[in-house]
């Protein structure tokens, strides 16, 4: 790796560098978030229906994210350590064997949801009336799942080498290119839902086009090629310990969003399904901040572990923590004041759809608080190479506390107990991380790398 990259990620001030390094991340995740955003103010166009096959098939995108982040990740992060440590010759034979399963993987995956389409929707909560949407919705965005996986493997390989701008590129050209297409194949082509999803296809194909250059190109620092491809059990059990974190973030979403349609259309039908749905576009905006910060901090996190530089570890989280907090501070504020009027965006028309969504929306925004915390733990120890506490941590706000209360919480308080389970899984998920990012910290001390730089200069 060069030399100049590596004093960078290892030497310059803190705090400058984890904004230098989370902005390009942050338009990136802001970028594909408002693209979802947009594709949702399409689709509302055609009906209540429509909307809610979006949020059906929602559970497929989560379900390519765990294959994607956790190939990425787990090799990305390895990456960092590995370039801390400048073992090029080992990163290069891990990031091509995370690309090339990740294209088998999500090929298999593609096929196999193809083939059962009808009974997969029913499965993911798709009522009757919803289902031929779903199914129209379904079939484009499972063949986006290897394009879509691959593109997160390298981008986020790009990410944990410190190449942000070009990880950005190649995710939000794809998110722009489909804002672009979605009225064409909508409205101009009269495709309808279909359209939707064949612009979505076409966008991704055409950002894993863009970041392969990038790689073939000799602008990334770890060798892309089927000759470095590596299917040994050491180097997938590296990848995908390591990786484990993301994949059960994604994972328990994915299972979260099966259990609130099927919740959902119990206590609420296709308005309460739409109205989920459009509320978790508008959540995704404020995650999207928060996970691209921590993005550019996990960098940091890896190279300075593998580099030994432990002081720099904890100014970056600390930095990272306390800007994303302020953050949802202000994202709580406004949505407190604002919150029907950002959901008739939305509504097509139907003030059901605004009127439970604008609930919906408020019960979760007090909870907005905690998200930067609960999500700082896992992340955190994810980079490091806590491996298996970082999993505990991402199974508990939407897995191990959510799903349990969106089934149970409406047994006293019907379709309120919907409503209410997001923001207890957030509040739970804090109480029990505390204990063990103070361990972790504990432990850190005792570590060697101390104090090599002063608290100003760290932060600077």
């Amino acid at each position: 790796m060069s030399t100049a990259q590596y004093e960078r990620m290892t030497g310059e001030p803190v705090g400058r560098l984890t904004l230098s390094l989370a902005v390009p991340a942050v338009i990136g995740m802001m970028i594909t978030t408002i693209y979802n955003m947009v594709d949702t103010w399409f689709v509302a166009k055609l009906g209540t229906q429509a909307v809610a096959a979006c949020g059906v098939t929602l559970s497929i995108q989560e379900l390519t994210m765990s294959v994607g982040y956790w190939f990425g990740m787990g090799g990305g992060t390895a990456i960092g350590l590995l370039l801390g440590a400048r073992r090029t010759e080992e990163a290069g034979r891990i990031g091509s064997t995370a690309f090339f399963t990740t294209l088998m993987l999500g090929t298999l995956c593609a096929l196999l949801g193809n083939a059962c389409i009808g009974p997969l929707m029913r499965f993911l909560g798709a009522s009757a009336t919803i289902l031929p949407y779903a199914v129209a919705y379904g079939r484009f965005i499972l063949l986006c799942f290897p394009v879509m996986a691959g593109s997160l493997v390298l981008s986020t390989i790009l990410r944990c080498e410190g190449k942000m701008k070009l990880s950005m590129l190649g995710i939000a050209s794809g998110g722009v290119l489909n804002m672009l297409l979605d009225p064409l194949f909508i409205f101009g082509l009269r495709l309808g839902v279909t359209g939707a999803a064949l612009a979505t296809f076409l966008s991704q194909l055409a950002g894993l086009a863009l970041l392969l250059f990038f790689f073939l190109s000799g602008r990334s620092e770890t060798k892309l090629s089927p000759r470095l491809f590596t299917p040994r059990a050491g180097v997938y059990r590296r990848i995908l310990v390591t990786g484990l974190p993301s994949l059960t973030r994604h994972g328990v979403t994915t299972v979260a969003n099966i259990a609130m349609n099927t919740a959902a259309g119990l206590y609420g039908g296709d308005v309460l399904i739409a109205s989920l749905s459009i509320v978790g576009k508008i959540m995704a905006l404020l995650m999207a901040v928060i996970k691209g910060i921590f993005q550019g901090s996990t960098t940091i996190f890896s190279y300075n572990k593998g580099a030994g530089r432990t002081d720099r570890v904890r100014a970056a989280y600390r930095f990272a923590l306390s800007f994303t907090t302020g953050i949802t501070l202000v994202y709580a504020a406004v949505l407190t004041f604002t919150a029907e009027g950002v959901l008739s965006l939305f509504g097509a028309a139907d003030p059901l759809i605004v009127s439970l969504g604008a609930r919906a929306l408020l019960i979760q925004v007090y909870a907005l608080v905690l998200m930067p915390f609960n999500f700082s733990g896992n992340s955190l120890l994810q980079s490091v190479g806590e491996a298996w506490k970082s999993t505990f941590l991402a199974a508990l706000p939407q897995g191990v506390f959510y799903v349990p209360a969106v089934f149970l919480l409406p047994l006293w308080l019907g379709q309120d107990g919907v409503l209410l389970a997001p923001a207890l899984g957030q509040v739970l998920t804090a109480v029990v991380s505390a204990p063990v990012i103070r361990g972790y910290w504990r432990r850190m001390k005792e570590e060697p790398g101390q104090a090599s730089y002063t608290n100003s200069q760290l932060n600077a």
